[in-house]
């Protein structure tokens, strides 16, 4: 043990000896080669990273087209639905107006039928108020009136009642 702890002049001389020996036979085989594959693997690794850093920055390019693109079809949405509901709008308003035109149709249609049901009516009362009164002036009287001077009779009152019924409507 203490022959290694004090070297001697021999096995100092070979050690070194043989070192460079190893550093030659290495230089001359192994060195080239394994150099060669150093640098081809830090091109290779340079290249990767040169290529990294392009699709990094393709990728922001991407995303920031895409990110704008996509802010365009939300301004597009939006502005297609402010344009459906703008368009309900009109289309709710137009229905109501439809609706109510024909609910004032339906109303001057009904308005119309009442006056004529009320006009068909208050000529029928005309007429049997005509009868009941020519039958109660029959029996006051106690006279028979043969049928055409009863007709022209019933005529002439039925025309002094719409006479004096347009007179009172006039007068309304």
């Amino acid at each position: 043990m203490e022959a290694l702890i004090r070297p001697e002049f021999g096995l100092m001389f070979w050690t070194i000896f043989i070192f460079c020996l190893l550093v030659l036979i290495l230089s001359k085989t192994a060195w080239k080669p394994l150099m060669r594959s150093v640098e081809e693997r830090e091109r290779s690794l340079r290249h990767d990273r040169e290529a990294a850093e392009k699709a990094r920055t393709e990728a922001e390019k991407i995303k920031a087209e895409l990110d704008s693109r996509m802010a365009d079809f939300r301004a597009e949405a939006e502005r297609r639905l402010a344009e459906a509901s703008a368009e309900a709008g009109r289309e709710r308003a137009l229905i109501v107006e439809e609706a109510r035109r024909t609910a004032a149709i339906l109303v001057e249609t009904a308005r119309k039928e009442l006056d004529a049901q009320k006009g068909e009516l208050e000529d029928q009362l005309r007429r049997k108020v005509g009868e009941i009164a020519f039958l109660a002036a029959e029996k006051v009287l106690l006279k028979t009136i043969d049928q055409k001077a009863d007709r022209e009779l019933v005529g002439q009152f039925l025309s002094e009642l719409e006479v004096k019924d347009s007179r009172y409507r006039l007068g309304k």
